[in-house]
């Protein structure tokens, strides 16, 4: 995929994931948490069902595939989506919650090279340090305005179950792209991870007797964008990037949500943004410039190896020195001096 379609995609995830914080925010004025998400993703599968039945997406998937995608919606969908809403509830404003949510990145390059064996550079490092600070600006101005702890450990829940689901899903499109196999459809596979959540937020919402589609219309408005937009339209997005992106660089983008849902909550609600605020949204954008924008290697844009030579060959001098310049795209140049 092209870098300026890459660019493209990656705008288009920041804008629909941050009107989920907004649409969530607004939904919650009158739905609990439960009710919101058993309602949001049934409305999802049967979104997903129609568009892979009409558009003939539907693949033969082998078991371990399969399992896989469903943990990946439990993960991705479920777990992230209960506990981050959970914040909600609990008074923690979207502004907050997305911040936290912002030490995905981090989280996220600690375990990407052991899982995935995909390299982080000492400067993307740096980065994620600068973007993490403005989590921490924006977490100790909540809490002193009395936001209580506990309320606080559930948006790191969240980081956690988004982070798993992320090196999973990249874990699964590796193993498919090492083996050659065809990428299954986009929506097929949001489908199978659309199923994963709803066995997992199903039992609770009966548990709880939350299951309910009785809505107003002013509900049913703020249900279709989470379930078409911010469900089937953001994780569409994010399931492509993971395709054609190292998984840390894609849970960078997590660090441009913030400023946005910041500036849409100004917007929608009139929140005032403090100068504690500002700090923490310039942080923010400053740390994934360097992320997003840093080469492959810690020395150069380019990684250079001496290639070596023909045996009878004479040893290599300042006019015999073959380089192989491999660009961030893939693409090798050979140079001789």
């Amino acid at each position: 995929m092209r870098a300026a379609s890459l660019v493209g995609l990656s705008g288009l995830f920041v804008i629909l994931w941050s009107s989920g914080w907004l649409a969530s925010q607004l939904a919650m004025n009158d739905l609990s948490v439960m009710n919101l998400l058993t309602a949001r993703y049934l409305i999802v599968l049967l979104g997903l069902l129609f568009i892979v039945t009409v558009a003939g997406q539907w693949r033969r998937i082998r078991l371990s595939d399969l399992l896989g995608q469903l943990c990946v919606g439990i993960l991705s969908h479920g777990i992230y989506l209960i506990t981050a809403l959970g914040a909600f509830q609990q008074g923690v404003s979207a502004a907050v919650v997305t911040f936290v949510i912002t030490l995905h990145p981090i989280a996220t390059a600690m375990l990407s090279g052991s899982v995935n064996h995909e390299q982080f550079t000492a400067r993307q490092w740096k980065g994620l340090f600068v973007g993490s600070l403005a989590v921490l600006v924006l977490i100790s101005h909540s809490h002193g305005q009395g936001t209580s702890g506990l309320a606080l450990t559930l948006p790191f829940m969240a980081v956690i179950a988004l982070t798993l689901g992320t090196l999973l899903n990249r874990h699964l499109e590796l193993e498919n792209q090492s083996a050659n196999t065809t990428p299954l459809p986009v929506f097929f596979t949001l489908l199978i991870q659309s199923a994963g959540a709803l066995i997992f937020l199903l039992p609770i919402g009966a548990i709880q007797g939350s299951i309910s589609m009785d809505f107003s219309s002013r509900q049913w408005v703020l249900l279709l964008w989470l379930a078409l937009v911010a469900s089937i339209g953001a994780y569409a997005v994010l399931q492509l990037l993971l395709r054609n992106m190292p998984s840390t660089q894609v849970a960078c983008l997590t660090y441009l949500v913030p400023p946005v849902t910041t500036i849409q909550i100004y917007l929608v609600f009139g929140e005032q943004l403090d100068s504690i605020d500002l700090t923490g949204i310039l942080l923010a954008a400053a740390g994934v410039i360097w992320v997003m924008t840093s080469p492959n290697e810690n020395s150069s844009d380019s990684q250079y190896k001496l290639q070596p030579r023909a045996p009878g060959q004479r040893q290599p001098t300042l006019t015999s020195l073959n380089l192989r310049i491999s660009t961030n795209s893939g693409q090798a140049v050979d140079i001789e001096l």
